[in-house]
């Protein structure tokens, strides 16, 4: 699947963002993550593994118990 038409449209409406005034992007941003909260939070998480698998990044053994044991 080629992702660069989507990747510019992307692109294009940050831009769009950029131009707004700060309390226009204040009020969407708050808007933003009232109604897509989990979305997001998903995909901080998925974009932090991404660059820690990229960078080579893991957890050791004894850290990854410590993460598991701190979920509950």
């Amino acid at each position: 699947m080629n992702t660069e038409p989507f990747s510019n449209t992307a692109h294009s409406f940050y831009a769009l963002y950029e131009t707004l005034p700060e309390n226009v992007q204040q009020a969407f941003l708050e808007e933003l993550l009232q109604k897509k909260h989990q979305e997001l939070e998903n995909l901080a998480f998925s974009l932090a593994c991404k660059q820690a698998k990229e960078e080579n990044q893991f957890l050791s053994e004894s850290e990854t118990q410590a993460f598991i044991q701190n979920l509950s």
